[in-house]
């Protein structure tokens, strides 16, 4: 039987894990990192954090070209936008060394974290397709496979020399996003109107309401908006089914603007949303209202940071797959 207890570890009390087997008495610790500490320093400085992703190309590995997802792309997005890196490429010490580039002398790697399963008989990690195909063809085998978090230490590609440039990327297509919006409606069930002056989703009428688009300072900002609004209809009890009727001011409600304030995020740089520095600033006043709540909610309880992300990744997936936008980079998920 697995057995799970919990520290607290960090100036914040952040939560670190330790699984324990009670058959063999071996344990492995899991560890969150300092995220939730960085962004609760960042709020606390009136940042968004999730900015960084308006600013940065969606972080990919540049050897296998897999995407990062979920903590690791904000972790990156944020990384990259501190240190001022606009290549949104990174790979460990082994990538880049198999691929004839050199990391500079002095640069520091940074982790990236994620979950894979461990054939204990064959003493190997597995990939997700070859789980399922052991699953399917031998049960028994797969029984005896591990879930446990890997750790890689990764590079950024303006930290090393010889790789070669980045691919110009393409402006988006600012109409193509508006058949892919109504594609987005249609595909949700989702009813949506433009008036007034307020964005919003009403639960209750199961829909939308902007502004109408000739109101926001660019359409970027306008598809943005659109999406942070969606993330919150996906909660909608015959979508994702979250608890999304929660009073103004209280901390479910602080709960649910986190996720899909981040999810909105997660799309618009998957989609390659540019917004301008105005509308960022507007964006940042819509959402300073917010912040004394988000501060109060993950210091209260820091695993809430890493329950928002892993929610958010879910309702940017929803919404790329309801809208059938097409993404970047046809590569998987890493």
């Amino acid at each position: 039987m697995m057995k799970v207890k919990v520290m607290q570890v960090g100036p914040i009390g952040t939560n670190c894990y330790i699984l324990e087997d009670e058959t063999t008495g071996k344990a492995a610790v899991i560890d969150p990192g300092d995220e939730a500490e960085r962004i609760l320093a960042a709020l606390k400085e009136e940042q968004l954090p999730w900015r960084a992703c308006w600013a940065q190309g969606r972080p990919y590995n540049a050897a296998t070209g897999r995407r990062y997802k979920g903590i690791n792309t904000l972790r990156l997005s944020m990384l990259a936008d501190e240190r001022g890196y606009k290549d949104p490429r990174w790979c460990t010490f082994q990538q880049a060394k198999d691929k004839g580039w050199k990391i500079r002398k002095g640069e520091h790697a940074t982790k990236v974290e994620y979950w894979a399963m461990y054939d204990m008989e064959r003493k190997r990690w597995m990939n997700w397709n070859e789980v399922e195909r052991l699953k399917r063809d031998d049960p028994d085998a797969a029984d005896k496979l591990q879930l446990r978090s890997r750790t890689a230490l990764v590079f950024n590609a303006a930290q090393m020399e010889g790789v070669p440039p980045l691919p110009q990327r393409p402006r988006t297509d600012i109409g193509q996003l508006r058949q892919q919006r109504d594609t987005l409606l249609e595909n949700m069930q989702l009813a949506y109107r433009e008036e007034g002056t307020r964005a919003y989703y009403s639960p209750s009428a199961d829909m939308v309401t902007l502004p109408p688009e000739a109101s926001f300072d660019d359409p970027y900002s306008y598809i943005s908006t659109f999406l942070h609004e969606c993330g919150h209809a996906t909660g909608h009890p015959d979508r994702l089914n979250r608890h999304i009727e929660n009073h103004f001011g209280s901390e479910d409600y602080a709960r649910e603007e986190l996720r899909a304030e981040i999810a909105s995020a997660f799309v618009s740089q998957e989609l390659g949303l540019e917004m301008s520095q105005k509308a960022l600033d507007e964006h940042f006043d819509l959402h300073k209202a917010y912040i004394q709540s988000w501060i109060k909610v993950l210091e209260k309880d820091p695993q809430e940071l890493f329950d928002a992300i892993k929610d958010a990744s879910g309702i940017a997936n929803y919404l790329m797959e309801k809208g059938e936008f097409q993404q970047e980079r046809n590569v998987t998920e890493e």
